[in-house]
């Protein structure tokens, strides 16, 4: 097993590097020596036909890993040229030792105050490839100065490589505070940054290749991190081996609480992610409109709850309880409840009296924000908002949560429960670990993508997963069915009952299709 695949933070990596010198005795100009002609060298194996390479450089180490690359594009016999965001008299340390290297070689220097705004645009677009090598995994805020013009000049050169972390994109948290650069490639040392993998951050890296500084990254990497990036065969190793002797009874019954007059088919929906998933049996429970969509699915047992104006009840949990107590394994909540009170009364009684897994979604989560004085829940629950609902759950504005989707996830899973923030690169955390899913699929923003999401979770859960792998395993699946399609079908156009047909087809890519779950 090599998983979990850990993230660092920026202060994770400065103790690395700490370690590398003072108790390997490395000495700091190797290490950098080593991260420039690594990255060299994945530049000039990525771009082949490129020939003029421009090194844009700021004034500290990931500056000097720019100096150590560019002398080893001119021993290539490419043509270079190195762009400083301040005069060579301000370099200090290795970095400086680096480029007096290359003012010795003769190499092209120049430095950005002497060029105006359109020069510096026309530098950009004179080269086949622009290395960003401004500001590293020590940088945090928004740049300022000459590094933010430069960033701004090379916004739409033909080709962007970053060093370590595109500069303006915060390497412990993903923030972005103000220009960034929009990089093709980066190229990042010794480990994978968690401000590479979580969006915004995720958004500006492109392409990602990690590269060592001359030691093996778990010599220095001492601990293990809270973030780590979820992997095929993680997801394999959660999900439960089935023998040749499984019946239906041994897969969970799954019970799904949603729907109202506004929203009768999201609950079906939510049942067809369950059974896609491999649940052995769910039960829908939902007002009457919502029966004349269950029958376009037979397998899917439907049972019609009390309505009032619109909305399921709460007397519709005793008819649950008197009809299939005892026999439901987990519970799903939201998908279609709409906002009325009944149905806020009704998810209420669900929290309160359901002694088993809980996944709540959707309008639940509503009914969730607006309950002061919760009880707590003995049995774990998964929680599943998108940007806008950890908003509202959280008392912030939207775009407080979207650009701190991190900080966000850890503190809803502290006042919640297990939390699955939705979105590109979503996050799971139960408030010590974070987890996330490697997948950026824009094909999966369409209407009850969110339902089919909460009824996988629902059916793992219903196996027995706890509840943050079962949102962990449920959100890789599901992504993952995305980018399936998106690859038969394209981003636009796909409906949320193909990505419940496809997560059958994301389960055997995790698994060997034998029985046993390995990737």
């Amino acid at each position: 097993m090599t998983f979990p695949l850990f993230l660092y933070d920026s202060e994770e990596i400065r103790e690395a590097e700490r370690v590398a010198i003072s108790e390997f005795g490395i000495p700091g100009i190797l290490l950098m020596e080593n991260a420039g002609r690594a990255a060299s060298d994945v530049i000039a194996g990525r771009f082949p036909s490129a020939k003029l390479i421009l090194v844009a450089c700021g004034p500290g180490n990931n500056g000097g890993d720019g100096f150590v690359a560019a002398r080893h594009f001119l021993r290539r016999s490419l043509s270079v040229k190195v762009l400083l965001s301040t005069s060579p008299e301000k370099i200090t340390g290795d970095a400086l030792f680096n480029l007096q290297v290359l003012q010795r070689m003769g190499t092209d220097i120049l430095v950005s105050r002497d060029l105006s705004d359109e020069g510096l645009k026309s530098l950009m677009d004179t080269h086949d490839i622009v290395v960003d090598a401004l500001l590293g995994s020590g940088s945090k805020g928004a740049p300022r100065g000459e590094i933010s013009r430069i960033v701004a000049a090379i916004r739409g050169s033909v080709h962007v490589v970053s060093l370590d972390i595109p500069t303006g994109v915060d390497p412990s948290t993903g923030r972005v505070e103000g220009e960034a650069v929009r990089a093709d490639l980066t190229v990042t040392m010794l480990a994978r940054k968690t401000g590479l993998e979580i969006m915004p951050g995720r958004a500006f890296r492109g392409d990602i290749e990690t590269v060592d500084i001359g030691v093996r990254a778990e010599v220095l990497l001492r601990s293990n991190p809270v973030c780590s990036l979820v992997e095929g065969d993680e997801v394999a190793a959660m999900l439960p081996t089935r023998g040749p002797d499984i019946h239906k009874g041994n897969r969970g019954l799954v019970l799904v609480v949603g729907g109202s007059s506004r929203y009768a088919g999201a609950p079906i929906l939510s049942a067809l992610g369950a059974l896609r998933c491999g649940a052995g049996g769910v039960v829908v429970a939902a007002p009457a409109q919502t029966s004349s969509h269950s029958g376009y699915f037979p397998e899917i047992i439907f049972m019609e709850g009390i309505s009032e104006d619109g909305f399921l009840s709460s007397e519709t949990w005793d008819i649950i309880l008197e009809k299939w107590g005892g026999r439901i394994d987990s519970v799903i909540i939201g998908p279609g409840l709409d906002r009325g009170q009944p149905a806020q009364d009704l998810f209420r009684r669900v929290w309160r009296e359901w002694p088993g897994p809980l996944c709540v979604d959707g309008d639940a989560l509503f009914a969730l924000g607006r309950w002061t004085g919760r009880p707590s829940r003995e049995h774990k629950s998964v929680i599943t908002p998108h940007e806008g609902e950890a908003a509202a759950l959280l008392s912030r504005e939207r775009h407080s949560v979207s650009g701190s989707r991190l900080q966000s996830v850890l503190d809803l899973a502290n006042l919640y429960d297990t939390t699955l923030l939705k979105g590109p690169a979503s996050i799971v955390s139960d408030g010590t670990c974070v987890r996330v899913i490697p997948f950026v699929v824009p094909g999966l923003s369409v209407p009850g993508s969110g339902d089919v999401l909460s009824g996988a979770i629902g059916a793992l859960l219903g196996m027995g997963l706890d509840a943050v792998d079962a949102a962990t395993a449920g959100a890789y699946l599901h992504a993952l069915a995305g980018r399936e399609l998106e690859k038969e079908i394209g981003r636009d156009g796909i409906i949320a009952t193909e990505i419940a047909s496809a997560i059958p087809r994301a389960i055997s890519l995790v698994g060997s299709g034998n029985g046993e779950w390995q990737c």
